[in-house]
């Protein structure tokens, strides 16, 4: 098994309804998001996907400088985030799993393993 990763940055702003506490009021973060493609076999010429493409694809469903409960119906948490970006990705590759970095010391994965 091949596995590569991609990774974006964006900033955005959203507020956690329901949480309490600070993260209910509007705040920001610049997001770090990375993509993980798996594959059994190569393509030609020996690669699962271009990394410049991958990497267009994702900054084209980024929602940069975005408030993101303006953007998504769902509470905009990086759980959230991280399952919407593997859907929206896995459109196009067959995505293993795709985290979410909120912070550099926070994330969320979503995966189907």
């Amino acid at each position: 098994m091949w596995t590569i990763k991609v990774s974006r940055r964006f900033s955005a702003a959203h507020q956690i309804h329901g949480m309490g506490g600070k993260c209910e009021g509007v705040h920001g973060h610049n997001y770090r998001v990375e993509v993980e493609i798996s594959a059994k076999k190569l393509k030609r010429p020996g690669m699962i996907a271009d990394f410049i493409d991958v990497g267009k694809k994702l900054e084209s469903i980024l929602p940069d400088h975005k408030m993101l409960n303006q953007v998504y119906e769902s509470n905009p948490t990086s759980e959230n985030l991280a399952r919407r970006f593997y859907d929206e990705m896995q459109q196009f590759y067959p995505v293993t799993r795709v985290t979410v970095w909120e912070t550099d010391d926070s994330c969320a994965t979503y995966s189907v393993d």
